[in-house]
């Protein structure tokens, strides 16, 4: 980032990730389909999750912290990664996960432990006032003679952010040396932050490609108003010469069930890129994302020009919750084809 100042950063993803492109869905779809392997950034597959640490521990490590604090669902992608890099870089890993203590732990949690992370379980009531759990682990903790630094619920901030900017510079320097001119980037969005780090790095490459994002929790609207208040931040804290477009294309009505629920079309979505393609998605996040992209291209192919890159952002261990789920759907083999342009 030569023409931006200095910003605290610690590198631990593995990148650049490569681009492969979907030969057999591009064929089925008629527009060419690609995937920017970002579950491969490393760490215990930590997708994301990493590039948003890089800089956030940076920020960390730049005030001398000694002890991270996070919180999520029981299977959130972040704690586990914040609980890896913790391992990785000697740091202690404190988290609040929404939810009761499971008899076995599976996925994430499951990690999470292994990884020596202290888990706090919170009620619904206490995860109403999760920012007030927050600051009085990081009390605690001070009083304990630590130094913590807390990182929200999936290091969704400015900081997080410069995560993706990154990666919009990293994808313009591909093009550069063999990977496509992309059309179309699209990118999974909860709050919109990985959106407002491409939308931000776009601007300052002039990397070509819209950035689209699919909502698979918040309605297209907040992460609009989230994507517009994270570039005005990064002007003002960093200087960057950014500013929200007046158009954030996001795609909306692929939520599908809720937040952490799963229904059997998008785990069959999972399988049938699996059976096409040889990826796995995370049936959480990703794979709503992807299916909408799908719908989407099944209606108009072109309609985000003739290349297209999803990026994958990683979760593969979110999958495994959801085995009872999937051992019906595979027993039953009531999967449906991909659809045809």
């Amino acid at each position: 980032m030569s023409d931006t100042p200095p910003i605290p950063r610690i590198e631990l993803a593995h990148t650049p990730t490569p681009i492969l492109k979907l030969e057999r869905l591009s064929a089925r779809l008629g527009v060419e389909l690609w995937v920017k392997r970002d579950d491969l950034t490393g760490l215990l597959e930590s997708g994301n999750k990493v590039r948003k640490l890089e800089f956030l521990i940076g920020e960390a490590l730049a005030q001398n912290a000694d002890t991270l604090i996070t919180c999520g669902t029981l299977q959130s992608n972040c704690c586990r990664t914040v609980a890896a890099v913790s391992a990785r870089l000697g740091l202690r890993a404190v988290l609040a996960l929404k939810g009761v203590k499971p008899a076995a732990y599976d996925g994430n949690l499951l990690l999470d432990r292994m990884l020596g992370a202290e888990l706090h379980y919170c009620t619904d009531e206490e995860w109403a006032k999760i920012d007030d759990v927050l600051a009085a682990l990081e009390a605690r903790e001070r009083s304990r003679g630590r130094r913590p630094y807390v990182i929200p619920e999936s290091g969704a901030t400015v900081v997080g952010a410069l995560g993706y900017m990154a990666c919009a510079r990293e994808i313009f320097q591909q093009t550069k040396h063999g990977a496509p001119d992309f059309d179309t980037i699209v990118i999974t969005a909860f709050s919109g932050g990985s959106q407002a780090g491409l939308l931000m790095g776009k601007q300052l490459t002039g990397l070509r490609a819209q950035i689209i994002s699919v909502a698979v929790a918040w309605d297209a609207d907040e992460v609009r108003r989230y994507v517009s208040g994270i570039m005005e931040q990064a002007a003002r804290r960093y200087h960057l010469r950014v500013a929200p477009p007046a158009d954030i294309p996001v795609l909306d009505g692929y939520q599908g069930a809720g937040r952490g629920r799963v229904g059997e079309d998008t785990l069959a979505v999972v399988t049938q890129l699996a059976r096409t393609e040889g990826i796995v998605l995370d049936p959480v996040y990703t794979a709503k994302a992807f299916q909408g992209l799908v719908a989407e291209l099944s209606r108009a192919p072109r309609q985000f020009g003739e290349r297209v890159c999803f990026i994958h952002t990683g979760g593969i261990f979110s999958l495994f919750p959801f085995r009872a789920e999937l051992s019906r759907l595979l027993d039953g083999e009531s999967l449906v084809e991909w659809p045809h342009a």
